[in-house]
């Protein structure tokens, strides 16, 4: 089980999580760390005790008002159960009562548990190297009621933090609409903090006319003589795997790609075993539900650019990217991206296909126009802590000041051996 955040008083939060045998049985009067507020309960469950509720998970993913692919359950929980134990989260979920006992599960928000921290604590989104977003799931019949009771349940007397933040959320979205409309209802401050755009890929277009919006006819024209040069090679087709079946294999083929080029020396997936085998639960577990597709650049019968995208209601997650450095010449990862552009503005079942890419993304950025405005949020959690929040907030920012500082300190040294 995941540590419990040094701001949760450990003895009671602990006794809140049942095993297994009682947990349909104990009754929320006698669940201590549970808060109740009119028909919602709000709890925090270990990942284990997560997995039970699966089928709740998955409905809640169904009802969601904001997507987010990197908590679908077929994500999330591999990643929690692979990941080092230090970095596992818990699992703060609002449920709703209905008739006759029945209840259904309508948010979901997984935090972290944070370093030591003196002074005002702030509880966080768990946001790992591997996902490109951390909103939580809100139910979209009751979004802000929702929002509400998480917030309440961060300033109930089993915790102590000042501020939660939420890493990697759209702007725009409704997730970061919900949140700040129940802050302000209850009296609360929020902040934004690091706001940054990355590439995406809104449904719909023509995709010569995308390519060429953030690039020009020439560039597109090149593309295409290089596509001749591997065609002269040996025939060259584009392959999308997405059946259970082939799923395994094509995620075996595009590990094996990515370890082949430079990554295999800076983080390649192969190299850990841990994040490998994540990878191939993930995508299996996504491929039962039908929520990912490995797109193939295929020469020869061999791959030579790959990419993984996740899917989650109507939006798309570009997840992954390997292509064959010998090739480099003729860009097979460019080939792979417009081949990519080309099916996803066919899909209208798909608003939006982000990149998760990084800011500035030197490759991406000139292929696809649109862009995604995502930040970190960081919201009050008492509603009369208003000091303890503005210097939970103060200590954030400083944080991030000293990482950059650090950050850019160790380019320059190492950029000096070089």
């Amino acid at each position: 089980m995941a540590a419990a955040p040094i701001w949760i008083n450990r003895t009671p939060f602990l006794r809140s999580l049942p095993g297994p045998a009682r947990a349909s049985q104990q009754s929320a009067a006698r669940r201590e760390g549970l808060m109740t507020n009119g028909s919602l309960e709000t709890e925090a469950l270990d990942v284990e005790r997560m997995s039970e509720f699966v089928r709740d998970w998955a409905d809640l993913v169904s009802r969601a008002i904001e997507p987010n692919g990197f908590l679908e359950p077929g994500f999330a929980l591999p990643a929690a159960r692979h990941f080092p134990a230090k970095s596992r989260p818990l699992f703060v979920a609002v449920w709703k009562g209905g008739a006759q006992g029945a209840r259904r599960l309508v948010a979901l928000f997984p935090i972290a548990a944070p370093g030591f921290s003196l002074g005002a604590a702030t509880a966080r989104g768990w946001l790992h190297k591997q996902a490109a977003l951390a909103t939580p799931l809100l139910d979209r019949e009751c979004a802000e009621e929702a929002a509400a009771a998480l917030l309440d349940w961060f300033a109930g007397d089993h915790s102590g933090a000042s501020a939660v933040l939420i890493p990697m959320t759209p702007m725009s979205g409704p997730v970061f609409a919900a949140f700040t409309r129940a802050a302000r209802a209850t009296g609360r401050d929020w902040r934004v903090l690091d706001r940054h755009e990355r590439a995406a890929l809104l449904c719909g277009g023509d995709p010569e006319e995308i390519w060429t919006r953030m690039s020009s006819r020439k560039a597109l024209s090149e593309m295409r003589r290089r596509r001749r040069r591997l065609e002269e090679a040996g025939e060259l087709k584009r392959v999308v795997y997405s059946t259970p079946a082939d799923i395994p294999r094509a995620t075996e083929d595009f590990l094996t790609l990515e370890a082949s080029g430079w990554k295999a020396e800076r983080g390649a997936l192969l190299g850990h075993p841990s994040l490998a085998t994540f990878v191939r639960s993930a995508t299996r577990l996504l491929a039962r539900e039908g929520k990912i597709r490995i797109h193939s650049l295929e020469l020869a019968g061999k791959p030579i650019a790959m990419g993984v995208v996740i899917e989650s209601g109507d939006h798309s997650y570009f997840w992954k990217i390997a292509y064959d450095e010998s090739l480099r010449a003729q860009a097979p990862g460019v080939q792979l991206v417009y081949a990519i552009t080309e099916t996803q503005t066919e899909r209208q079942e798909i608003s939006l296909t982000d990149s998760c890419a990084i800011p500035g993304h030197y490759m991406i950025e000139r292929c696809w126009p649109d862009r995604l405005v995502v930040c970190d949020l960081m919201v009050q959690a008492k509603s009369d802590g208003g000091a303890q929040f503005a210097e939970a907030h103060a200590k954030e920012v400083w944080r991030r000041r000293l990482r950059e500082a650090a950050k850019t300190l160790y380019h320059r040294v190492l950029s000096r051996k070089r």
